[in-house]
């Protein structure tokens, strides 16, 4: 088995001659000789407190050795060279059974190699789960005692409140502006108008930001300008449970100072609430659209509209239009030339084939690169070991390095994830292109809605200058995944893929 020795001595103990590195060298070497072990570490924490080692230049040398398998084991005179704490012991412990090592301590006669040894693994664990519980039960047992008692338990008030001595009281300074955000929505009835309103006159919120009608909504929506503060509703959050929020019968109300009487925060809310059932009884926005509103302009950037019994966009300032079946025919017509064209097709698959040589030869290049930097820092922990580097320097040539590293391994991990998708997008090129035109020939089969959704996928603008149309597209690729029922309707189903750029 291949072992290091990790070796702490303090400052104190060296001075006092009570202690010494070799000592602790020397006595580790006879017990892996006598074990038949090899010895091919030594991870030397000279002058190091053991109030806290995890964090050690060191120390993270030796985790990084135990996950590349490079040492087996770990040889240490006393657990109290390794840590003096029980949480960092508790650290070490579960780090080193996780990665299958061995720790031997041998004052203690522990061997976690041994059946006696993992024993010991199982006795801190227990230790571990232990105060974990031990420390959330106090922790709940104080928060519910300060909850019924009325008390502050911690996270953030709303505008218009603040904390002094654990107690929420009223801001002096932002109470002002929460009532207004009341009275003015009383005046307009409009969120959108109580925000710009606030924003006109200077108020900015509590992050020094402008104004919105998400923020004014709830903070009209709050009960605590009204005198009654929820409390413990927000729990953790989970695929179960995506909000976050607890069972309500977990919620609690508090009293705190009142902003508004309950009067007036009652008549705001019912305004809202007849505001929100009328909202979702409006037919949704992307079925009153017209299929290319928001997307056509003219040539000096008006946008076209629609006017109401009209059949043509419209520039009112150019006074000039076209008809909407036209724009849709030829729109149709251009997305269909470049998707079923054996030209463009076979351009972009050359083009995908060279993308993905050049990040192979990139990730290459990296790699090399990162291999020189691990045998540098092998090199430089060989010299500080063999003493040709003194420690107090070790640290000024090891540490850039070892961050270049780590950068650098990141870099490899983003630049495969980028060749992945290359890869995937190369695969499933034949099969796209061959479904792209199945898919056209039954756009009249799909619902405007639907059209409306591949507009706005693969759209950035129209422009139209009276006698020509440019389409300006985003990234696309023919609709793959469009499949035909028995009947030849089309499914709901559309998934858009990037192939190239339309000019």
């Amino acid at each position: 088995m291949n072992v290091a020795i990790f070796v702490r001595v303090s400052t104190l103990d060296q001075k006092n001659n009570t202690d010494s590195v070799e000592t602790h060298i020397e006595r580790g070497k006879l017990y892996a000789k006598s074990k038949e072990w090899n010895v091919v570490k030594i991870y030397n924490l000279a002058g190091v407190s053991g109030k806290s080692t995890i964090n050690h230049l060191q120390t993270k040398q030796m985790f990084d050795d135990i996950r590349s398998s490079k040492v087996e084991g770990i040889i240490i005179s006393s657990l109290s060279r390794l840590a003096r704490n029980t949480s960092e012991l508790l650290e070490y412990s579960k780090f080193f059974e996780d990665h299958n090592a061995s720790l031997i301590s041998i004052n203690e006669s522990l061997d976690t190699s041994t059946s006696g040894g993992k024993f010991f693994y199982t006795l801190l664990s227990a230790l571990s789960t232990y105060e974990r519980e031990i420390t959330y039960e106090r922790q709940m047992a104080s928060l519910n005692y300060r909850r019924k008692q009325g008390k502050f338990t911690g996270g953030m008030v709303s505008y218009g409140y603040k904390i002094v001595d654990s107690e929420v009281v009223i801001n002096e300074e932002e109470a002002p502006v929460r009532r207004l955000i009341y009275d003015l929505f009383l005046e307009h009835q409009r969120m959108s108008t109580v925000a710009n309103e606030l924003n006109k006159r200077g108020y900015i919120t509590r992050k020094n930001r402008p104004w919105s009608d998400t923020t004014i909504r709830r903070l009209l929506k709050n009960t605590d300008a009204k005198g009654i503060r929820k409390c413990n509703y927000q729990g953790q959050r989970s695929k179960d449970n995506p909000s976050g929020l607890k069972a309500q019968t977990e919620w609690q109300h508090l009293p705190c100072p009142a902003l508004i009487s309950e009067k007036k925060w009652d008549e705001v809310n019912a305004i809202i609430r007849d505001q929100e059932k009328g909202s979702k009884q409006r037919q949704p926005l992307n079925k009153r659209v017209h299929l290319f509103t928001g997307y056509i302009k003219c040539n000096k950037g008006h946008k076209m509209i629609i006017q109401s019994k009209s059949k043509r966009y419209t520039c009112k300032h150019c006074k000039f239009g076209i008809d909407k079946d036209d724009l849709e025919d030829v729109f149709l017509g251009r997305i269909k030339r470049f998707l079923i064209s054996d030209e463009e097709l076979s351009e972009y698959n050359t083009s995908n084939s060279h993308e993905i040589q050049m990040k192979h030869d990139e990730i290459e290049f990296v790699e090399i690169e990162l291999s020189k930097l691990e045998q540098k820092l092998e090199s430089l922990i060989d010299l500080n070991t063999q003493g040709q580097i003194p420690t107090k320097g070790f640290k000024k040539h090891y540490e850039p390095i070892f961050v270049r590293k780590e950068s650098l391994e990141v870099t490899i991990k983003d630049l495969k994830k980028e060749l992945e998708l290359l890869e995937e997008a190369k695969i499933s090129f034949d099969v796209i292109a061959n479904k792209s035109i199945g898919f056209y020939n039954n756009w009249e089969h799909l619902d405007r809605g639907e059209k409306r959704y591949i507009v706005e996928s693969i759209t950035n603008e129209i422009i139209f200058d009276n006698k020509t149309i440019k389409f300006k597209l985003k990234q696309i690729a023919p609709l793959s995944s469009l499949e035909l029922n028995p009947n030849g309707q089309q499914r709901s189903t559309i998934l858009l893929l990037g192939v190239k750029r339309l000019k």
